[in-house]
């Protein structure tokens, strides 16, 4: 690792980009991860607030490759 002014520098984070031939409710449309929450009920009051705001009817679900919870569209707009 370099050191700068005697500080050991942290390793750029590398992002997480979805496995390539697989589909997963864990990453939105372009490869990135989805907004994770750690229980329903931070979920649920972010899916009340997208209601409340912009309308937007989302549901929450467990995920299965974090183990979190996340939200989205309850149909799909294409």
């Amino acid at each position: 690792m370099a050191r700068v002014n005697g500080v050991k520098r942290r390793r750029p984070r590398r992002l997480e980009t979805r496995p390539l031939g697989r589909s997963s409710s864990h990453f939105k449309r372009d490869g990135t991860p989805k907004k994770s929450y750690r229980t329903a009920q931070e979920a649920a009051s972010a899916a009340q607030l997208a209601w409340t705001l912009e309308g937007v009817d989302l549901n929450t679900y467990r995920c299965d490759h974090c183990f979190q919870w996340h939200i989205g569209r309850r149909f799909r707009e294409d």
